[in-house]
């Protein structure tokens, strides 16, 4: 794992801080994620910082410290007298460890500030293609074929297009992108491999465009034999390349089913608020668009995500299901069986697909090409 030197030399020549101001010294496509924003409601308090590293153009040598924000203001104890702070801390190197979480390195730099009286909220800002290095492997694994993983690579970096900035800044940047899947999971330096890093060497710079522009990118995990479109399970305008397509590459996948779950009335009733359950409407290939569920109409999607946030993802994890009402039985209470095929929502790239069309000895352009007709793979301007 290749490691950035420690020093005020380094810090100094990306950043020049006088006076309370600060200008970016690099151009470059910078993209500013939020880290650790998995928390939610739950207040990032306290953050352990494990040294070398550079703080505002201090190097710190090895040691531990704690930060935490005091009245507006960010408290830093540890070896020596504890240190005040206003306004936003700029920290290059070392590790990062919240209370109850795992330690992580990331490179660029990181923005602290205080947000609220108890809270800390992060920023790092990173360079397009080494923000990639540390995303494609948490999205799709470092053993799979090498064009299976350089097609997640240009679909990451297409998916990245419309965060770029310029540079650093002091401003905080209103919409800054999720280090979770709420866009797409970025873990930092320990989750960098080999395999998945010269696939982002392999295709840097390109993205995936139609019509001149970059594509809206979805993929899933499997699924499960078909794509469905992106106006039925998401929302319009209907997307051309979005339309669905056979995928017979996915039948490895431990997704691939038919598989079988059983949901009781009363877990029914925990989820959605009701176990009175019908299927209005399916795609073609299976995947409801319509369901009724007491009062309610849910589309297919809704009705996966609001079993999954109370249930776990794990007990209905595709959109391509049927259900069948079972009556009880003596000693057992009323339920549903779902059978399903497949795992997420089902719409753009099958990575399970991938694998299987990469195995078969298909580039990533014509994976890519498959899973998006009518695209083009170009250089990122």
């Amino acid at each position: 794992m290749r490691r950035r030197q420690l020093g005020a030399m380094v810090l100094g020549s990306l950043w020049a801080v006088w006076g309370g101001s600060l200008q970016a010294q690099t151009a470059g496509d910078w993209l500013a994620v939020e880290l650790f924003s998995r928390w939610g409601a739950d207040p990032l308090a306290q953050l352990e910082l494990s040294g070398p590293f550079v703080l505002n153009q201090q190097p710190f040598p090895a040691g531990i410290w704690k930060l935490q924000v005091h009245r507006q203001e960010l408290v830093l104890s540890g070896p020596g007298q504890p240190r005040r702070y206003s306004g936003s801390l700029w920290l290059q190197g070392g590790g990062l460890r919240p209370v109850g979480g795992e330690k992580r390195r990331y490179r660029g730099l990181i923005q602290i500030r205080p947000s609220g009286p108890e809270r800390l909220h992060l920023l790092n800002w990173v360079q397009l293609e080494d923000y990639l290095l540390a995303l494609v492997p948490g999205e799709m694994p470092a053993d799979w074929p090498a064009a299976a993983l350089q097609a997640q690579a240009i679909l990451a970096r297409t998916l990245a297009v419309p965060h770029l900035c310029p540079g650093p800044r002091r401003e905080w940047p209103s919409r800054p992108l999720q280090d979770s899947t709420a866009h797409q999971f970025y873990g930092g330096l320990a989750y960098e491999m080999a395999a998945t890093t010269a696939a982002v060497r392999a295709t840097q710079g390109q993205i995936l465009t139609h019509a001149g522009q970059p594509v809206e990118v979805l993929f899933h995990s499997t699924c499960g034999g078909h794509t469905s479109t992106n106006q039925d399970i998401f929302a319009p305008p209907a997307r051309p390349y979005l339309q669905g397509v056979s995928c017979e590459g996915c039948r490895a996948s431990p997704f691939y089913g038919p598989h079988r779950v059983q949901l009781s009335r009363g877990e029914l009733e925990q989820a959605l608020g009701s176990a009175e359950l019908e299927i209005l409407h399916s795609d073609p290939w299976g995947r409801p668009l319509r369901l009724r569920v007491g009062s309610q109409l849910l589309t297919g999607q809704e009705f996966v995500l609001r079993l999954g946030q109370t249930l776990g993802w794990g007990i209905l994890p595709s959109n391509r299901f049927t259900l069948e009402h079972l009556e009880p039985k003596a000693g057992q209470p009323e339920s549903y069986l779902f059978t399903y095929r497949g795992a997420g929502h089902g719409v753009g790239l099958c990575q399970w697909g991938a694998r299987g069309l990469a195995e078969r000895g298909y580039s990533a352009l014509h994976i890519l090409n498959h899973y998006f007709p009518g695209t083009q793979v170009t250089p990122l301007s």
